[in-house]
């Protein structure tokens, strides 16, 4: 089975986009999607997909205060245990 972090940059190489192109997601997950240009509509869709895909309530509100995808990970892993 996938692990959350790979799960993670799966949802968001298929789903976001920055000016026609997929992000490059860096192997620390030490990104910023607002600093990398996301929009915020995208990133409203994202926290959907994100609680589709892990099972989780996950407001626009926990996605756009947690900083990095590394923090997004740290948040999906704590919901699990």
């Amino acid at each position: 089975m996938a692990s959350t972090a790979e799960r993670l940059v799966r949802l968001v190489n298929d789903n976001i986009e920055v000016d026609g192109q997929a992000l490059d997601i860096p192997d620390d997950l030490n990104i910023s999607l607002t600093e990398a240009g996301v929009s915020s509509l995208d990133i409203v869709a994202l926290a959907k997909l994100v609680s589709q895909e892990f099972s989780v309530d996950f407001t626009v509100e926990e996605c756009t205060s947690l900083k990095t995808l590394d923090e997004v990970v740290g948040f999906l892993d704590g919901k699990a245990d």
